[in-house]
């Protein structure tokens, strides 16, 4: 069952995804704590008005998801029930645009019982770009486009881009995109061991090249307590680590 209250997740019993080396010598060796937390400290913006609300189903984190095999994938995802836009003949011309800017606080933590800080390992941002889940319904001629924009510390701000041409309809069943990367594509390590601030802003824009063109991009509608919500795109930021010297 989807989790629709908590607003900071981890991923519990990482460690019992680690291989063991005496047991697989030849298996790949991975580079990750045992526990972390990801925490959505702030976020602002007309896609995400909800800040400190106590709506059953608001802006929050959902769910990562990383690879086995020595590849080290990783994303953490994060719903925003309220990022949805449109465009169309009777939809006013700000719907077509919204945004919402959102700061993480990551920490490493010895376990999940007593969340005592620890500084083994420092994290690194944007191995893998950015993953996208959304809905939508679009008409030929219209473009749905992504814009996230990172803002590491001390260093220039880092921009995704994810493009959805119409025609295109998945406003039931949704769908997955991912950011171009490249190997010489930007990543950057926060400046501290064990923990550190993510800031980063999300855009999302529907045009068409048509006045007649329609256009939706929205979430999967979900049921909570016999009530109807969006469940919220989520936004997958990708990230993995480099272990700290003693």
């Amino acid at each position: 069952m989807r989790d629709f209250i908590s607003t900071t997740f981890a991923l519990i019993g990482a460690a019992a995804a680690v291989p063991m080396p005496q047991e697989d010598p030849v298996g790949p060796v991975r580079i990750l704590p045992s526990f972390w937390t990801f925490d959505m400290v702030n976020f602002t913006g007309p896609g995400c008005p909800d800040f400190d609300s106590t709506k059953e189903v608001k802006t929050r984190p959902t769910f990562g998801m990383n690879t086995v095999d020595g590849t080290e994938i990783y994303y953490w995802h994060f719903a925003y029930p309220e990022l949805r836009a449109s465009i169309g003949p009777d939809v006013d011309r700000e719907g077509s645009h919204t945004w919402c800017e959102t700061t993480l606080k990551y920490t490493e933590v010895e376990n999940y019982d007593t969340k005592k800080p620890k500084a083994d390992y420092r994290l690194k941002l944007h191995k893998n770009g950015t993953r996208m889940l959304a809905n939508y319904q679009l008409d030929e001629g219209v473009q749905a486009k992504w814009g996230f924009t990172y803002y590491p510390e001390d260093e220039d701000e880092v921009v995704d881009q994810i493009v959805v041409n119409g025609p295109v309809d998945t406003l039931k069943s949704g769908q997955s995109d991912y950011s171009p990367t490249t190997k010489n594509s930007k990543r950057w390590a926060l400046p501290e061991c064990g923990t550190g601030t993510i800031r980063f802003r999300t855009d999302l824009y529907v045009s068409s090249k048509t006045p007649k063109g329609k256009g939706t991009v929205a979430s999967e509608r979900t049921t909570y307590k016999g009530e109807q919500y969006w469940y919220g795109a989520q936004q997958g930021v990708s990230y993995d680590w480099e272990k700290c010297k003693s």
